[in-house]
């Protein structure tokens, strides 16, 4: 009888041991995955924050080429109609500045 206790007594301590040895490294994966976590919340952070200025880059860039585009067909115009009449007619107010800036 007191074999089976000591038996059982050290399986249970085997038990125990073994029972923490897997809940530290269960706590040390959850701190392990928790700290990728917070890296990862920081990189999306800074990705959305460099998306945000690319797109303002963008509007401003389209913004840019809307009003170049526009100059360009006033210029378009003011050359068909300088061909036609033979006269150079004044610059319209939305024309690029010459000498360029």
């Amino acid at each position: 009888m007191r074999i089976v206790l000591i038996a059982a007594l050290i399986a249970a301590i085997a038990a125990v041991g073994g029972g923490w040895l897997l809940y530290s490294r269960s706590r040390a994966a959850q701190a392990e995955n928790q700290k990728k976590i917070t890296e990862l919340q920081q990189q999306l952070e800074t990705l959305q924050s460099e998306n945000n200025q690319l797109k303002e880059n963008l509007a401003k860039s389209q913004s840019e080429e809307e009003r170049l585009s526009a100059a360009n067909q006033d210029l378009v115009k003011a050359l068909s109609l300088a061909r036609l009449t033979g006269k150079v007619p004044p610059l319209p107010p939305s024309a690029l500045p010459y000498p360029p800036k």
